[in-house]
């Protein structure tokens, strides 16, 4: 009872009138090891159920129309926008047939290195290529705090990238259909030229890598000015990160759960890969940090 008491009283603290951004990255029919990661996965008839239940229950936008209610204040009800992130190769194959059917918009977040200059990055090419070296360095490429331990294992994912001669990726979509894509229902935008950690980078390394991200794309029909920041969370930037993101006269974007009630950069992303979003939607916390917290960052 009290339970059921806290948990009304939460619901009703919570915003009605924000934008809620939902971050994905993989469809499949069926999960193959070699090239899905369970963290990042979705079977397709599960994420079409979840389409259906925020049809049904939200009103669906781009990610351009959220921003812009929120610029202009005239955001009144629960707005929700889709992202993928990476450019994983079922966006071409499943997605985006399955998103224009359904007649619902999404941004896809862009790696433009993979499948031209590279093949992949750590995360993928592991597990394809069983590297177990590389495997096992995974978790520390991920979590530390080390830019220099850092950087000496992402050598590990170039001996990798080494193996494979020949530009087509197994992992990632060809880029070409993203550039000629006019589809009023899709937008494409930024997740840097590789999929780094830009917190541990320098101001040069992440203006270099977004540049080049910027210089791949800026010509594509359906370009958006929005940088989704590699992973997101708090260890992934920092304070140059978004200095640069205003510089270059972008919109940033994180994967840290929240959602949007006001035009307050960056704006912040949940993560549902598999995830019920029932359940999402009815734990919502009406107590959020403001971005800056997030990172114990001292910005006004």
């Amino acid at each position: 009872m009290i339970n059921q008491l806290k948990n009304k009283i939460k619901q009703y603290l919570i915003p009605q009138s924000k934008l809620v951004v939902l971050n994905y990255h993989q469809l499949g029919e069926v999960f193959d090891p070699k090239i899905h990661n369970k963290a990042i996965w979705n079977e397709c008839s599960f994420f079409e159920e979840q389409m259906t239940f925020l049809k049904k229950y939200y009103k669906i936008v781009s990610l351009k129309q959220g921003i812009e209610a929120l610029k202009k204040a005239t955001l009144s009800e629960t707005l929700v926008a889709i992202t993928f992130d990476d450019g994983d190769v079922s966006i071409v194959d499943l997605v985006m047939p399955l998103l224009d059917r359904m007649d619902i918009p999404a941004t896809f977040f862009i790696n433009t290195a993979y499948g031209s200059e590279k093949m992949g990055y750590w995360y993928n090419l592991g597990p394809y290529f069983e590297d177990q070296i590389l495997m096992k360095a995974a978790s520390t490429i991920r979590n530390t705090s080390d830019s220099s331990i850092y950087k000496e294992l992402l050598k590990l994912e170039a001996t990798c990238n080494e193996k494979q001669a020949k530009v087509d990726s197994p992992f990632y979509s060809n880029y070409q259909l993203f550039e000629n894509c006019t589809n009023p229902l899709f937008d494409f935008g930024l997740h840097g030229h590789e999929h780094l950690r830009f917190s541990l980078l320098s101001y040069e390394e992440q203006k270099q890598n977004l540049e080049k991200n910027i210089e791949s794309m800026s010509h594509w029909p359906n370009y958006v000015p929005f940088f989704a920041v590699p992973f997101g969370q708090p260890k992934d930037w920092n304070t140059d990160t978004l200095k640069l993101a205003k510089v270059l006269k972008l919109i940033p974007f994180l994967a840290y759960k929240g959602y949007n009630t006001s035009d307050r950069t960056p704006f912040l992303r949940f993560s549902v890969d598999g995830m019920d979003l029932r359940s999402v939607f009815n734990n919502l916390s009406p107590f959020q940090k403001r971005y800056y917290q997030l990172n114990n960052l001292n910005l006004k």
